[in-house]
């Protein structure tokens, strides 16, 4: 495992440290996992993103998604 150091003001240490308390976590566990769930949503963000922009434009309304999953049945 690889060690960084990330520079916090004392009122944000203080702030993550309360909700890593809450969370049953260490200082580190929270950072390493809040910083992992935003990498993935970065990641997940993107992916959807050039998904739509290979779909050729095709958008449905929701009753319509609804209507044709019903049909499907």
């Amino acid at each position: 495992m690889t060690m960084c150091g990330i520079d916090f003001a004392e009122s944000e240490r203080a702030l993550i440290q309360d909700s890593a308390d809450g969370a049953g976590m260490s200082f580190s566990e929270f950072v390493r996992s809040a910083a992992l769930e935003k990498a993935e949503d970065m990641a997940d963000t993107e992916a959807y993103n050039e998904a739509l922009d290979g779909d050729g434009g095709t958008r449905y309304p929701m009753e319509e998604v609804v209507r044709m999953a019903a049909e499907a049945e």
